[in-house]
């Protein structure tokens, strides 16, 4: 076999998506697992029908910028939640998914040997995407907090990454922290990356998007995800935000690398998206409740978790057992059967949390994979 090159073999595998795969196999062989690991909640939804989209359209290439219609109604609806004012036809962008937007918008800003700041517990692909654009990922450790955060500034650093609500807290960033980066990468004439996939999971509808602190959005980029709030997250359609100029440069990465994302999927959310937020709304509020309950259990059990109060994890602590995360999660999945993904993904200072979701099980298999944790610490706790 020819050799591989150096860059790809020096990666690391996506450590939620490789747990969730082993997932996929142990279910296939007619064991049961409690999954606690999938990055997804589980929304009651209608069956999607394709009948009365365009045709033959929705057969072929779409603008790659996405459907003009879908940019209309993402635009307004970025205006009516967070009064982030966008231009359909020139500050924003679809394409596969957010994984996606927030790639190629790295692809857009890095040159080789530039710096990515990217605060702990980080989304287990922000290092990994960085390097891929011969960057260096900056780990900022957990727990240190924003004001921290422009100690780790050097005359290399170009981006700054945050996940707000964070994947795996569930924390959400103020105005005045928001204001405090914004005004930081301003000064230091960096981009701020706000990752906002979980956008909607706040009970209160509380959330404060980076975008509404970047008017004419000169360093600010936002991505988001209609996969996460809409409950399809195989459908693979996210969106990025930023300045005109921005845009122009990610959706020649966009041609060259997808092209446009699917037609007919587009099409459908045009035609659907109002009633799928009427539809998911309501059950984001009891997810997000699911997870206060979860939360409550953990703690009469002993348990500490970070400090969070979005979406659906929770960022648990092992600190009493002697074992890494990932021989943890290991063992809990083997000799348990409860999958949660490990802590050392989310970064270095992470190694001694595991992230628990809430949003595929019921809570009575939770309660059990919850015990199971508390038992395989107990088990394997320093002598």
């Amino acid at each position: 076999m020819p050799k591989i090159s150096d860059h790809a073999s020096s990666l690391q595998e996506a450590v939620s998506v490789r747990y969730n795969n082993a997932v996929y196999d142990i279910k296939r062989s007619g064991k049961d697992v409690i999954v606690l690991s999938l990055g997804e909640a589980f929304f009651d939804l209608p069956p999607a029908s394709l009948e009365g989209l365009p045709h033959p359209e929705g057969l072929h290439y779409s603008h790659s910028r996405g459907v003009p219609e879908l940019r209309e109604r993402i635009s307004r609806y970025y205006h009516e939640q967070y009064g982030v004012s966008v231009d359909p036809e020139a500050e924003i962008l679809f394409t596969a998914g957010s994984k996606a937007a927030i790639y190629f918008s790295m692809m857009a800003v890095l040159n080789p040997g530039d710096e990515v700041l990217i605060p702990e517990p980080m989304w287990v692909s922000y290092p990994e995407q960085a390097r891929l654009c011969f960057a260096k990922p900056v780990s900022i450790p957990y727990p240190n907090k924003v004001g921290d955060f422009e100690h780790f500034l050097t005359d290399r650093t170009r981006l700054l990454i945050i996940n707000n609500p964070n994947n795996p807290t569930g924390y959400v960033y103020s105005k005045r922290e928001l204001q405090y980066l914004s005004d930081m990468a301003r000064a230091n004439d960096i981009y701020l990356l706000s990752d906002e996939a979980y956008s909607d999971f706040l009970v209160d509808r509380s959330f404060v998007s980076a975008g509404c602190l970047d008017e004419a959005k000169s360093h600010t980029i936002v991505c988001n995800s209609i996969s996460k709030n809409l409950g399809i997250s195989g459908w693979r359609i996210g969106y990025a935000i930023a300045g005109a100029e921005f845009i122009r440069q990610l959706l020649k990465i966009n041609q060259h690398v997808i092209t446009c994302p699917a037609t007919n999927l587009q099409q459908y959310l045009v035609r659907n998206f109002d009633s799928l937020i009427q539809t998911t709304t309501p059950q984001i509020t009891d997810v997000v409740n699911k997870r206060s309950v979860v939360a409550d259990y953990l703690q009469k059990q002993g348990l500490e978790a970070v400090s969070g109060s979005a979406g659906f994890y929770l960022f648990v602590s092992i600190s009493p057992s002697a074992l890494d995360s990932e021989t943890f999660s290991m063992r809990l999945l083997n000799e348990r059967q409860v999958c949660v993904v490990p802590g050392f993904g989310y970064g270095p200072s992470c190694d001694k949390f595991v992230r628990l979701s809430v949003g595929s099980e019921p809570l009575d298999r939770i309660y059990r994979g919850i015990d199971a944790i508390k038992s395989l610490i107990a088990e394997t706790r320093h002598a």
